[in-house]
């Protein structure tokens, strides 16, 4: 018995200084030629990731102030596009609004929202720098800019429109944004004044609805209907609409919509990363211009919002 315990801890100690041997003789992994990194992850002083592949480590201090979001491991980034004065001064409005919201979002959920009125922003190197472009009150009318935001679209970029982002009446002038990108075609009518409704959600099986109830409870808005039929085209996913329920729709004598007609307030385009919500018109008294309502007060919409944003860049 002595014999045989003693040839197994001889047997136990020769495995052991093998094992040692070839762990001490055994190469590191080589790091790799082009790294692939998952998403950034985030103390409050520093971010690091690390390579799928080789396990590479990239590590660095935060490159922003205490109440922004730092540049560089930000998940994603956004570009608004606007104006904030002249124009309707409830569409101004409500981008200044945005810009008061928007980066309140962006703090909590870890991406940068910048704003602009340039709309010369829109050529290939400095919409290479983001993920997501929003039109919120404008367009661009130059055929550079067209040309440029159009690529952009065409190379798997994201783009989130509001409201006055779709009107024209003339959509010939740019045919493949409202013909074939928004779908709408052209403005068709709209109602006053802007009040809050009964949005009825279309379907769940799209990342911007999935987590809704049947129905939400809108802000104020400026509601529009549209020249082409959204629901015929094949490429169109609509979203939310105006629940039956809500009509009459507005409260000015002459533009009340009295009784039902189909309204898609919410779309998106299958072929593109894009969602257009009419949104984005707040309740103004014109003769003081005193703001009397804000787009961003129904949680619920709110929600959608920002599962949108989200769903944009996360599902493309």
């Amino acid at each position: 018995m002595k014999n045989f315990v003693s040839s197994i801890l001889k047997v136990s100690s020769v495995l052991f200084l093998s094992l040692l041997a070839a762990c001490n003789t055994s190469k590191p992994v080589e790091p790799c030629e082009v790294h692939s990194f998952g998403r950034w992850h985030r103390t409050e002083t520093e971010h690091f990731r690390k390579c799928k592949r080789c396990g590479y480590e990239e590590r660095s201090l935060h490159d922003n102030g205490e109440e922004l979001v730092c540049r560089t491991c930000a998940d994603f980034k956004v570009l608004a596009l606007g104006y904030l004065e002249g124009g309707d001064p409830a569409h101004s409005d409500f981008f200044k609004e945005a810009n008061e919201w928007f980066p309140l979002q962006a703090k909590e959920n870890g991406f940068i929202y910048d704003y602009s009125t340039d709309f010369g922003k829109l050529n290939d190197d400095d919409l290479a720098e983001y993920d997501v472009v929003m039109f919120m009150n404008n367009y661009p009318g130059n055929k550079a800019q067209q040309e440029a935001f159009q690529r952009y679209m065409e190379n798997g970029g994201c783009w989130m429109g509001w409201h006055v982002s779709a009107f024209t009446t003339e959509a010939t002038s740019w045919n493949w944004y409202f013909n074939e990108f928004l779908g709408s075609g052209n403005f068709k009518s709209n109602t006053r004044n802007p009040t809050p409704e009964i949005l009825k959600v279309e379907t769940h099986d799209h990342f911007a609805t999935a987590n809704l109830p049947q129905q939400i409870h809108s802000s104020h808005n400026e509601w529009y209907s549209w020249s082409n039929d959204l629901r015929a085209n094949k490429d169109i996913t609509v979203l939310l609409s105006l629940d039956p329920s809500t009509f009459p729709v507005g409260d000015r004598v002459g533009e009340i919509w009295q009784t039902y007609v189909d309204v898609p307030v919410a779309w998106a385009n299958n072929n593109y990363n894009m969602i257009y919500m009419n949104m984005g018109h707040n309740l103004m008294d014109y003769n003081d211009f005193e703001k009397e309502s804000r787009t961003f007060s129904s949680e619920e919409e709110n929600e959608f919002i920002l599962e949108s944003l989200i769903g944009l860049v996360d599902y493309r």
